[in-house]
């Protein structure tokens, strides 16, 4: 791949990343699968069920780690 082909690459990716963020905010895009985990773990908490809050924390840790470097 050429410096120009690999420039045009990045420019491309970059340009659809800033589509997806948050122009009114700042923030990054959300991640479906984060939103998910924590969701289940609040309504874990909610309903009292520590055990499932437990894992949740457990594969929020492991999400982030694989997911979000």
């Amino acid at each position: 791949m050429s410096a120009d082909e690999l420039r045009a690459k990045v420019a491309e990716t970059n340009r659809r990343t800033l589509q997806r963020w948050d122009t009114t905010t700042g923030a990054p895009p959300r991640c479906a699968d984060c939103w998910v985990i924590k969701r289940t773990r609040a309504l874990a908490l909610e309903a009292g069920d520590q055990a499932t809050a437990t894992r949740m924390a457990t594969e929020m840790g492991v999400h982030q780690r694989l997911a979000h470097p």
